[in-house]
């Protein structure tokens, strides 16, 4: 028996290699991730215009200081946005979340808001956001759907459910709120109220990869991630925020 073969089927299934291997991961996690306070201030210190991404993943945006829960390797740096942000107050020019806060329960959105708002600088600042509008997705319980909610529940089943799946916007729904970690979809009013009270005095709603700002124009990545522009467009709600 080879040593794959044997990695295959007698050590996966041993409770303590098991262990072992996820102790290892998690001191490799460990070592990458304590380096990232460093290099974001090394990213401060050199760049004039600073652009913050959160949630980036492996979606790193040129130019950006691109920031994710772990470090990835020359894709990510790690910023647990539960916690306060290794950043100074009034030093960020942008930044920039897509589909992130629908991760996280609503008291560590509330405070990733209100961290976003301590380090845009004031006036010029703009902080871009998008994520999953519950309001669209409720609506898919409507008796009469559009030819347009009516493509979206083909493209969301085909997509993400199972074959036997019926096409049932009720099933796109569950789905929604239960899978990739979700944890709190928002509606409009909600998800703007949370805004206000983190601070931001200035709310615009955007179309999907459109922005008065060239640093903000057509960077969402959300559709080609699900290789449907059109399933993202009508799934995500974008703003635009700032204060004085």
């Amino acid at each position: 028996m080879s040593f794959k073969d044997f990695k295959k089927k007698t050590l996966r299934k041993s409770a303590a290699y098991n262990g072992i291997s996820t102790d290892l991961r998690n001191i490799r996690k460990f070592l990458r991730d304590r380096k990232a306070p460093t290099q974001i201030k090394k990213y401060l210190d050199t760049h004039d215009l600073r652009k913050l991404q959160l949630g980036a993943n492996r979606n790193g945006l040129v130019g950006w200081l691109n920031t994710d829960l772990h470090t990835i390797a020359n894709k990510a740096l790690a910023l647990d946005v539960s916690k306060p942000f290794p950043i100074p107050d009034a030093s960020i020019d942008f930044i920039f979340s897509e589909h992130l806060i629908e991760h996280l329960p609503s008291t560590v959105g509330a405070h990733m808001l209100k961290e976003c708002r301590r380090i845009l600088k004031p006036k010029t600042g703009v902080m871009r956001i998008a994520t999953p509008d519950l309001e669209k997705l409720l609506a898919l319980l409507a008796d009469n759907l559009t030819e347009q909610q009516e493509k979206y529940i083909h493209s969301f089943v085909d997509l993400c459910l199972w074959d036997y799946t019926p096409y049932d916007g009720l099933e796109v729904i569950n789905h929604a709120f239960k899978a990739w970690g979700h944890q709190f979809l928002y509606d409009e009013k909600h998800l703007v109220k949370s805004m206000h009270d983190a601070g931001f005095t200035s709310v615009k709603r955007c179309q999907v990869g459109m922005s008065e700002h060239p640093e903000l124009n057509e960077i969402e990545h959300h559709g080609c991630a699900i290789e449907n522009n059109e399933m993202n467009e009508y799934e995500t709600m974008v703003f635009e925020v700032s204060y004085q």
